[in-house]
């Protein structure tokens, strides 16, 4: 996938900065929500040519060793999804901000345990990281958002076994995947709502990205 070009020092960095556990491990995205792939997101003949702002939270608090990470990889996702440019002040025309949420959410395993039909704590232990993200577009005085979206990344520890069909990646990994599903999928959204046609600019698709 394109975002894994990015994942070197980066993401080891992020990963201790950004997540609870901090020993290498194999996580893998919560299975609550549907994903979605590049291939789900409709590129624009003109990507929007937009300033970025982000801001990176602790339950509700501002955590600032975080925005860097978070602007980085944000900033790659938007370019790669073919809908949003990030660029400098003197070429913006407009402004997307960027609000991620690293929640304590307790609720979140129960409802994997739910759609999954595997109960997480009995066949091992993990350290769940939730998420929560709100993404704001303004553009010609309009500002467009989505709020509340969700998602979480388990890690697993000790000896827990992890269902085949799961699919898992090294822990250094969780940070950009998980932002990388919440990113797009306000993106669909925004589409599928027809938002994003405004201006005059309709979204084209130019080619087929592989899925992730």
């Amino acid at each position: 996938m394109n975002i894994s070009r990015h994942i070197v020092l980066g993401s080891v960095i992020a990963s201790f900065v950004l997540a609870g556990c901090a020993s290498p491990k194999r996580s893998f995205l919560g299975a609550s929500l549907p994903k979605v792939a590049y291939k789900d997101i409709e590129q624009r003949n003109k990507p929007l040519q937009l300033k970025l702002i982000v801001e990176f939270q602790r339950n509700g608090e501002h955590f600032p060793k975080g925005d860097i990470p978070l602007k980085d990889y944000a900033a790659s996702i938007l370019r790669d999804s073919g809908v949003i440019m990030p660029v400098d002040d003197d070429k913006a025309e407009g402004q997307i901000r960027v609000v991620l949420n690293n929640v304590a959410d307790s609720g979140t395993v129960a409802a994997e345990a739910s759609r999954t039909g595997y109960p997480l704590w009995m066949i091992g232990k993990t350290i769940t990281d939730a998420y929560e993200l709100s993404m704001f577009i303004t553009l010609q005085e309009k500002t467009i958002s989505r709020t509340g979206i969700k998602q979480a990344v388990h890690t697993a520890i000790g000896n827990m076994s992890i269902p085949d069909d799961i699919q898992t990646f090294p822990q250094a990994q969780a940070f950009p995947r998980v932002l990388e599903q919440m990113l797009l999928r306000s993106l669909q959204l925004m589409q599928q709502s027809g938002e994003l046609v405004w201006q005059g600019m309709p979204a084209v698709v130019l080619f087929e990205k592989q899925s992730r």
